[in-house]
């Protein structure tokens, strides 16, 4: 894993906690009537959070491409 790789996993790690808290207090908010507007923003917050972990996440485990000419080298 490059550095860039190891930084992308840290940072998905790092932002599950408020992705997962905003998004489990605005689903928790949608009943209450005096709360809609707020947990509708939360929920939205809470899925742009998530989305951003998976790109990350996507980044941090992609694999690398081997060099070009690496393969007819064997050849």
């Amino acid at each position: 894993m490059s550095g860039g790789q190891i930084a992308a996993l840290i940072f998905a790690l790092v932002l599950l906690v408020p992705g997962g808290c905003f998004l489990y207090v605005g689903i928790r908010l949608m009943g209450d009537s005096h709360m809609r507007v707020a947990a509708e923003q939360m929920v939205t917050v809470g899925i742009v959070i998530l989305a951003l972990i998976g790109f990350l996440f996507r980044v941090a485990f992609r694999k690398r491409r081997p060099p070009p000419g690496a393969g007819a080298a064997l050849a």
